[in-house]
């Protein structure tokens, strides 16, 4: 069963109040998304959540946190976009082979 989030307004009071609270909720729904993930999604997302906790705890504001976050997203998207771009550039290559063993397998032989 997930837990579900409070209202945005409810969860900054939560933070400006009590901070430790808040920590705690944030690290039960981290943990709770963990655990209802598919199995074979489980340790990357413990990694991922790993390398969150250890940048968010270099920074010293809630900001710095945040920026780190965001630079982590991006360079994943980077990965991401260039692990596709390699793909895409493996199947073409693929194709094109296959094309040319169609053309080579259907040109009628010439005598010489």
């Amino acid at each position: 069963m997930h837990t579900p989030l409070p209202d945005f307004d409810v969860l900054v009071a939560l933070h400006r109040h009590d901070p430790e609270a808040f920590e705690a909720f944030r690290r039960h729904v981290l943990r709770e998304a963990i655990d209802f993930a598919p199995p074979a999604h489980r340790a990357s997302l413990e990694h991922v959540v790993t390398q969150i906790e250890s940048a968010r705890a270099a920074t010293s504001t809630p900001m710095e946190a945040a920026t780190a976050a965001f630079r982590m997203m991006q360079d994943s998207v980077l990965r991401l976009q260039d692990g596709w771009e390699q793909a895409l550039n493996a199947v073409a290559g693929l194709q094109a082979a296959l094309v040319i063993d169609r053309v080579r397998s259907s040109a009628p032989l010439r005598a010489g």
